[in-house]
């Protein structure tokens, strides 16, 4: 049963309803902890092959991950896109030993740049990648620039849309993001069209968030999101609290929880296909 929200004008930027008393104190107290301290959780689609299935008896492929929770959300989700920011990683693969070598937070500049990478692919083969200024001058999201002497390879950097949502079934629930990352960034971007050409603001929307199955170039099936309309938001005091957290998130961005483990959930997405490889991984 979805939480009643109480009507108030005082409300933080994290939707907590307070007193009379402590209105003209929001925000005291936390003056020295810099955003990129503050990470939100992230709801992660279960696949097949997701870790969590070996730790939680109850967890099915095709259900959403609550990663702070840890618990399950269903198979379909009702929520608010609150604010969408466009970034790239430069991931190392994974039989490298993984990890972030270059990120692009804002989509168009690389830090650190300019670097060269000296790399493996999954095939052995060893290649240099080389950030420049931004994202374009390098070429790195662009196809062939996995392996410059392959220009079928996919591109070297992964692109995604992180999605800040809140959930008007639960209104209590603070905000978590949707990372929509390769194979799920052809949905992603059919999802902003949607959002930019209507006329109401993104977190006066709902929308049901499930799951579809879908096939790589390698035959493998994977789950994917699926995103269908689902109204407006009708509640004033839900409203407005939408309208805070976007606020606060334009201003200081988006920290990601466990921003390490997306490099897996690739692998997860792909079914038995690591995401550097160059043959068969899901599609950019």
């Amino acid at each position: 049963m979805a939480k009643q929200v109480v009507a108030t004008t005082n409300k933080t930027a994290v939707g907590d309803v307070l007193p009379d008393f402590m209105k003209d104190d929001i925000g005291k107290g936390t003056e020295a902890i810099s955003a990129s301290s503050v990470e939100t959780p992230r709801i992660k689609l279960i696949q097949k092959i997701s870790p969590e299935l070996d730790v939680h008896n109850d967890l099915r492929a095709g259900e959403f991950w609550h990663t702070i929770l840890e618990q399950s959300l269903g198979t379909e989700v009702r929520i608010c896109p609150i604010y969408v920011d466009e970034r790239f990683i430069l991931w190392r693969p994974q039989e490298d030993g993984g990890g972030i070598l270059a990120r692009a937070d804002d989509g168009i500049h690389w830090h650190p740049a300019p670097a060269e990478f000296a790399v493996k692919l999954k095939d052995g083969t060893a290649v240099k990648w080389r950030t420049e200024r931004t994202v374009a001058a390098s070429r790195l999201d662009q196809w062939g620039s996995q392996n410059p002497a392959n220009p079928d390879s996919p591109p070297a950097a992964t692109r995604m849309f992180n999605m800040v949502v809140t959930f008007p079934d639960d209104p209590e629930m603070p905000p978590a993001v949707v990372t929509l990352q390769r194979s799920a960034v052809t949905v992603g971007k059919k999802f902003m069209g949607k959002l930019k050409i209507t006329r109401a603001p993104s977190f006066g929307l709902i929308f049901k968030m499930g799951s579809t199955s879908e096939t790589n170039k390698a035959g493998q099936g994977y789950l994917n999101y699926n995103f269908v309309g689902d109204g407006k938001v009708t509640d004033e005091a839900f409203y407005r609290a939408n309208r805070e957290y976007y606020e606060l998130f334009k201003a200081q961005g988006v920290q990601i929880k466990d921003m390490e483990s997306l490099q897996g959930e690739d692998t997860e997405a792909a079914g038995t296909t690591d995401a550097g490889s160059n043959t068969g991984g899901p599609s950019y």
